[in-house]
């Protein structure tokens, strides 16, 4: 047999016991998802083969289960031990801000139970060189993460930007955890008395009308009592801002509605929130501060 013959013959012969392998992998398998963008599947092969596939974007597949898995990252500021968890949800994400040692956030000493960091919702947008911003809903930057995966942190209370790195952890997802009505109790307490200290003036924190959602989960109006305190301590950092809400407000009644709402009705700050929708159920800190300054 002449050599041009056989190597045909051998490359038919490959050709279909691919082609075999391919019609016979097993049904339950799982189904590759290539992520938008990439090049057309049939170069996986080429790339895979390319040691320099990496340095120009290789391509990545991920399962179904995995695409729909959220990842938390942990990362740690670069100039003392302090964390933040980050977690991309869509076109956004969130951030959470952990409670260290003696740390003064209003957050991380409210409830005498233990700290409950403020998780913020952020939205996304493409910077130059690639870097992505972080803002949330009051337009304020927490966040940067550049093209070459460093991160740069508003950490807050403090105007300047922090260098952060990634860290390991197994952190769940950044939701808010079941609180019972003692857990709203507790809290709505503990910020009636800190908020009344900053201002100098009583001001009480009213859950009588409030509801929890089914299964008793009172974890939307916890947090929310708890962003509503923030919220006014941070104009009550300011000794107009803390003679003006001692003027003005008497009472922060929380309320449960349809949509997590602000408003001022006569002395009393009215906090609308949605029992059962996680954080974007009750008004952040952040927005709460906003309203005060806009309103008072």
């Amino acid at each position: 047999m002449r050599w041009p013959d056989r190597r045909r013959r051998l490359s038919a012969a490959c050709g279909a016991a691919a082609l075999a392998c391919v019609l016979t992998a097993p049904s339950g398998a799982a189904a590759l998802v290539f992520i938008p963008g990439d090049t057309e599947a049939g170069a996986d092969q080429t790339d895979q083969d390319n040691p320099f596939a990496a340095l120009v974007g290789k391509r990545r597949a991920r399962s179904q289960d995995q695409q729909r898995a959220s990842a938390v990252e942990r990362y740690v500021l670069t100039t003392d031990d302090r964390v933040f968890l980050f977690e991309e949800r869509g076109a956004g994400a969130r951030v959470q801000f952990l409670c260290g040692a003696d740390d003064p956030r209003l957050d991380c000493r409210l409830d005498a139970a233990g700290p409950t960091p403020e998780i913020h919702e952020l939205l996304a947008t493409r910077a130059p060189r690639g870097d992505i911003i972080y803002k949330n809903a009051s337009d304020e930057t927490l966040l940067r993460i550049a093209a070459y995966g460093g991160a740069t942190v508003f950490w807050p209370g403090e105007a300047r930007g922090i260098a952060a790195s990634k860290s390991f952890g197994d952190d769940h997802a950044l939701s808010l955890d079941f609180a019972d009505r003692e857990t709203a109790v507790r809290r709505a307490q503990g910020a009636a008395a800190h908020v009344s200290a900053m201002t100098g003036a009583p001001i009480y924190f009213d859950i009588s009308a409030a509801d929890a959602a089914p299964g008793a989960n009172a974890a939307v109006l916890a947090d929310a009592i708890v962003m509503a305190a923030k919220g006014l301590a941070r104009v009550a950092q300011d000794e107009t801002g803390a003679g003006v809400i001692a003027a003005r407000i008497k009472r922060v009644v929380f309320l449960p509605a349809s949509d997590a709402e602000i408003s001022l009705g006569g002395e009393a700050l009215e906090i609308r929130y949605v029992p059962n929708r996680d954080i974007a159920g009750r008004a952040s800190s952040a927005r709460v501060a906003q309203f005060l300054e806009e309103t008072l």
